[in-house]
């Protein structure tokens, strides 16, 4: 669940984020090691954040993360409605060991913030790793791309391979935000060092009225978001057709059936020689 509340009368956003069951279904997809379940699970967790900003109802968005971790190139969409997917170049790295996020992720690289709004062109923001612990990546983001200061914290906990718990919280104060408002935000974020105790702890709502319910408050509609993937047959079978009949052919003739796989949800497609026949009559 994603809570979301504006302070102030309008002049900040925070949203408190509980994504347990969404990274829960990301490591029994890719069968994360654990350093790259927590590292995908604070970038799914990012991810559905941005997402459920969303006013469109095909607006989707990508971020791509290219550090130079161990753990390669993460890939991770959202669409509307906070329905997010990813994958990890390398989804063992660190297995059976002991490594931080930023050791997945890397210190240097790019930051890469893809947002389609069904217009002539994407909304493309680029930005560089900070530390590649993806929360002050984002926060570092969200500062200089998008020119919107925000205190980003993120956080999953493990245990034995399996998630506990993931969540994050994100305050954003607006350009007519005073000094002394911000002062207060601040302070309350000193306390999101370890977020996924604090989920553990206590709920999404209790949190939000805990912390900040002694403002001026109004609260946003809640949002579920899941892990949700977009790929259907029919969809692979519209890409084969850009291939031409004759390659697809050639291509069975060589190999037998053409195979595609999905990488955000490892499920693999054949197709045979008859199958190709009948897409292209």
């Amino acid at each position: 669940m994603i809570k979301r509340a504006i302070l102030f009368g309008g002049k900040a956003i925070v949203s408190v984020m509980d994504t347990t069951s969404t990274v829960k279904e990301a490591i029994k997809i890719h069968g994360f090691s654990q350093p790259v379940a927590v590292a995908m699970g604070k970038a799914l967790t990012v991810t559905a954040f941005m997402s459920a900003g969303f006013k469109g109802i095909n607006n989707k968005l990508t971020l791509i993360l290219d550090g130079d971790g161990e753990g390669g190139k993460m890939v991770l969409c959202g669409d509307f409605g906070a329905k997010v997917r990813g994958y990890i170049q390398n989804p063992k790295a660190f297995e059976g060991r002991q490594a931080s996020v930023s050791d997945v992720v890397g210190k240097n690289g790019s930051l890469n913030v893809i947002k389609d709004f069904g217009l002539k062109e994407p909304y493309n923001g680029l930005s560089q790793i900070v530390n590649g612990n993806i929360d002050e990546d984002f926060a570092y983001y969200f500062t200089t791309s998008e020119q919107l200061p925000s205190a980003v914290a993120l956080g999953v906990k493990m245990k034995d391979n399996e998630c506990v718990k993931a969540g994050g919280i994100v305050v954003q104060p607006m350009p007519n935000c005073s000094e002394e408002e911000i002062f207060i935000l601040q302070d309350i974020v000193s306390n999101f060092t370890d977020v996924a105790t604090l989920l553990c702890e206590k709920s999404a709502q209790e949190i939000m009225d805990f912390y900040f319910g002694h403002f001026e408050i109004s609260h946003l509609p809640d949002i579920y978001e899941e892990y949700q993937c977009s790929c259907s047959r029919h969809r692979i079978e519209e890409m084969l057709l850009t291939l031409g009949k004759k390659e697809a052919l050639d291509i069975i003739e060589t190999q037998g059936q053409i195979q595609v796989g999905c990488e955000f949800c490892n499920t693999k497609y054949a197709f045979t020689k008859e199958d190709i026949q009948r897409m292209f009559e």
